[in-house]
């Protein structure tokens, strides 16, 4: 609390001065609560006296726009002083509709559009109060820092305003940083003068222009403009306090668990809050010694506190549903990933978790679903993917053997005792195709670690034998093809380098049959034969937008047998969708044309003996459709045949 209030001291220390000689700079980190104490500690201790006006300077361009803010936000004060809130608010609103109205002369709206701000005078009082100008996130403005505070003195020097500047004077130093570059241009060859083997060479460099770079640095001009600099040390117990007590939850039993955890959340947000060095601050590009182990300070940024509490409470409740024991510890480490990701210091590659880990030692990756990592990075939220990590969790509570163990888990969650005794057996089943593809994975990301930590797996992997494992397990799921997606755990393809080529042909393999055409190709044929044997004619309707690679014998007998079912006018729409799907098919790159040939002869066959088993009978439409049936798949092979002989090069294709 002492920290918060030298600050607060300070500022009301110079907004009672009666005659500033310059502006106050009030500096922290981003997302310290900079705004929120003038907005609401600042502004409360003022009220009766002075009127703080904020001006956010973000994104603006020109020094036009800062005068209009200041006047419009005068205005506004003003008008809610005097009690006429409602002027202002249909003044606005008939701005608005005079921009947008089509009937009047371009003349006469932009007459009545007029900013009403535009006629009045910005003075240093409203009524016998005094005005504090409070110029925010000036390190965010799309203008000359050196400029902008130019413009602020004039506020100072000439209107004898009390201003104060809120910003992040660290980022406003990085942005003011002069660029120069050069090239170094050798004469050519007619001209260049040598001594000895020495061949002259001019340096170019390219310097800014005088203009560009202005009368005076940032540090002339803020020397010149700033009275005094008070860095801000928040009171982090407070603020963490004040964010979990006035947030909006989606109910009371969340809002209570989030209550119970404020201690733990104060110490994952800011461990270092009595730490007035703040410790070692970090890039974007920021290396961890591993050499000095220093203590690095974690950033404090409340949105990102806040964003944290609000999206965890999705994986909150699948947690609660599912019966999942130690909550917070799901809470901290949920957290302390989101607050790293969003301060762009936690990348999306297999070491994820170590550099957050050094970042907080309150994270634990058991309690970090690799579902939740790619809802934070990517912004997809899979939840039945969530669902069976959670499961998975649960069932890792579960005594079980230590191959079991070591199947599902990363190999640092692993205890020693347990790798050495179940190795042996886990690589039999891996070997045997008696683990899931995420698991297959899993071995590879296990194998990529061991290597990075340099601990050496009980035994060796043989890679050759794992690729038998992954075909048989693939085998397996072409037989089955259960419903969802086959693999949510993947590898960014950025993360190549982390690899050996044994463990990313593996990966390779795995993600081509989860990700690639192959599996779409199946899972669409088993549509197929399902709709069909279930709808008839109405299956067209599930697979007309669907790819397929082949049209075999068992599609063939599903097809007859469907068409056969049907009314005549469901006959002849069996006909024309029939065209429609495999007419466009057959010219993709991937289909299996000898195979797709031999199924429209197969159906064709099969058809001949509907029409031979009803021969010497009274002629019908039903053999009517059933003859067009077969000019089609006549046709359909005849162009299937070419297709094939003219990706030989045997015949020219038609256009």
């Amino acid at each position: 609390m002492g920290d918060e209030m030298n600050t607060i001291d300070e500022l009301l220390y110079y907004c009672r001065e009666s005659e500033p000689v310059g502006a106050v700079l009030l500096s922290g980190e981003w997302g310290c609560g900079k705004t929120y104490l003038v907005d609401h500690e600042l502004k409360a201790i003022l009220d009766g006296e002075a009127v703080i006006l904020r001006i956010s300077l973000f994104g603006i361009t020109r020094p036009e726009e800062i005068h209009d803010a200041v006047k419009s936000a005068w205005m506004e004060t003003y008008y809610r002083i005097k009690g006429l809130d409602s002027i202002v608010k249909n003044v606005k609103k008939f701005k608005r509709v005079v921009e947008t109205a089509q009937i009047l002369p371009e003349p006469l709206k932009g007459i009545l559009a007029t900013d009403p701000a535009d006629f009045f005078s910005a003075k240093n009082k409203i009524d016998d109060k005094y005005v504090v100008l409070v110029f925010d996130d000036l390190e965010r403005c799309q203008m000359n820092s050196v400029d902008v505070l130019g413009i602020i003195n004039d506020y100072c020097e000439n209107g004898q305003y009390h201003t104060i500047i809120v910003a992040n004077q660290e980022k406003i130093r990085t942005k003011q940083e002069p660029t120069v570059t050069g090239e170094i241009q050798f004469s050519n060859a007619g001209d260049a003068t040598e001594k000895g083997n020495i061949r002259t060479a001019q340096v170019m460099l390219n310097v800014p222009a005088a203009a560009e770079q202005g009368e005076l640095s940032y540090a002339e001009i803020k020397e010149k403009i700033v009275q005094r600099t008070v860095q801000y040390i928040p009171d982090y117990k407070k603020i963490v306090h004040t964010v979990i007590t006035s947030m909006k939850y989606e109910n009371s039993e969340y809002k209570a668990f989030i209550e119970s955890c404020e201690s733990g959340l104060l110490e994952l947000f800011a461990p270092d809050r009595d730490d007035l060095s703040y410790g070692k601050r970090l890039g974007n590009n920021a290396l961890f010694d591993s050499e000095e182990q220093e203590r690095l300070t974690p950033p404090h940024n409340i949105r990102s506190l806040k964003c944290a509490i609000k999206d965890f409470y999705r994986i909150y409740c699948l947690l609660i549903e599912n019966e999942v024991p130690n909550l917070s510890n799901w809470l901290y480490s949920f957290t302390s990933y989101t607050i790293a990701y969003k301060a762009d210091i936690v990348q999306d590659d297999i070491f994820s978790d170590d550099t957050v880990r050094k970042l907080y030692p309150a994270f634990q990756s058991k309690y970090m679903l690799s579902g939740a990592k790619q809802w934070i990075f990517h912004g997809i939220w899979d939840e039945d993917f969530i669902q069976k990590e959670i499961i998975a969790v649960k069932e890792q509570a579960i005594p079980r053997s230590p191959a079991e163990t070591i199947k599902s888990l990363r190999i640092m969650d692993i205890d020693d005792s347990v790798l050495q005794d179940g190795f042996s057996d886990f690589l039999v089943m891996a070997y045997s195709g008696n683990l899931t593809l995420e698991e297959y994975v899993r071995l590879v990301e296990n194998s990529c670690w061991a290597r990075k930590y340099q601990c050496p797996l009980p035994e060796s992997i043989d890679w050759s034998k794992v690729n038998t494992g992954v075909d048989l397990a693939i085998g397996k799921i072409k037989e089955t093809l259960p419903e969802g997606q086959i693999l949510h755990l993947f590898i960014d393809k950025k993360q190549r380098e982390y690899f050996t080529n044994d463990e990313w042909s593996t990966y390779e393999r795995i993600a081509q049959f989860a990700f690639g055409n192959e599996l779409m190709f199946l899972k669409n044929r088993k549509l197929y034969i399902d709709k069909m044997n279930e709808l008839g004619v109405d299956a067209f309707l599930f697979v007309q937008n669907k790819r397929f690679d082949l049209f075999d014998e068992e599609m063939a007998r599903v097809t007859a047998l469907a068409f056969t079912r049907e009314h005549n006018m469901g006959k002849d729409q069996f006909v024309a969708s029939f065209r429609q799907i495999w007419k466009a098919n057959i010219h993709c790159s991937d289909m299996r044309l000898e195979e797709t040939v031999r199924g429209f002869l197969y159906l064709k066959k099969l058809l001949l003996e509907s029409i031979s088993a009803k021969e010497g009978m009274t002629r019908t439409f039903s053999a009517v459709h059933t003859e067009e049936f077969i000019k089609t798949l006549d046709e359909l092979a005849d162009v299937s045949s070419r297709e094939d002989l003219g990706s030989k090069g045997s015949v020219p294709l038609d256009d």
